[in-house]
């Protein structure tokens, strides 16, 4: 399994030298298996990953947010008809998924009806995603909290446990459930979009914050945690 970020900046994206070390792409991050590669969200860094005909690519959605959903239309290897993609989200069903990405991607937001005759890329329920993998391989889902809904997922191999929890704004009433769906997690990408301090007049906004990834995570058998969906004036240096 490996993981490739692509884009790890919140809502839009930014253009500076000073923003280098996060990046100035919105969320997508890929992740590579033997049989597939798996996309968490479409933001504007979708548009530099290489997708691969010899595999499966399955996109998961976390939620429709445009700085998830705006680079979608921007890979040129989504338009190949050899790339098969199957694009699926916990948080609606297939025929609303497909009703949000034609009516975002239409002719009053978007100046070409693109995914019109796509026929290389398939609207899918989460279950159907879910049963496309084997049997050492697992795809689970979790409710997080961000305004109009957000889903977090975990992929699992036989050795390798990757968790994406982005957009999440955490409380300590999902601290149980969140424990038990990343345990023992090799990596965890975490919402870290606010400083503590920031965090205080942030209520409501659907975020989390760098220094409550860093508490949740100090005491749980887990590897690596990312840091994402960093603020788009978020600068090199940070005090938590």
């Amino acid at each position: 399994m490996k993981l490739i970020t692509h884009g790890c900046r919140g809502s839009i994206p930014i253009s500076s030298s000073e923003m280098m070390k996060y990046g100035g792409n919105t969320t997508c991050f890929e992740l590579v298996t033997n049989e597939f590669q798996i996309f968490f969200d479409t933001g504007s860094g979708f548009q530099n990953a290489i997708l691969n005909p010899n595999k499966d690519i399955i996109i998961l959605f976390s939620h429709f947010h445009h700085d998830h959903l705006q680079g979608l239309a921007f890979n040129k290897y989504l338009l190949k008809p050899e790339t098969k993609t199957f694009i699926s989200s916990a948080l609606v069903d297939s025929e609303e998924l497909n009703k949000i990405i034609r009516r975002y991607f239409s002719g009053d937001f978007f100046p070409l009806e693109i995914f019109e005759n796509l026929y290389n890329v398939t609207n899918s329920n989460i279950i159907e995603v879910k049963t496309m993998v084997t049997a050492d391989f697992k795809i689970e889902a979790i409710k997080l909290n961000h305004p109009g809904g957000s889903y977090g997922y975990s992929v699992t191999t036989n050795d390798k446990k990757c968790v994406f929890l982005c957009d999440n704004e955490f409380t300590t009433s999902q601290a149980d459930e969140l424990k038990m769906f990343v345990e023992k997690a090799d990596v965890v990408i975490w919402d870290g979009m606010f400083t503590r301090e920031e965090l205080r007049t942030k209520t409501g906004w659907g975020h989390s914050s760098i220094q409550q990834g860093i508490d949740f995570f100090s005491n749980l058998n887990c590897g690596k945690i990312i840091i994402s969906h960093h603020a788009p004036y978020r600068l090199s240096l940070i005090h938590i």
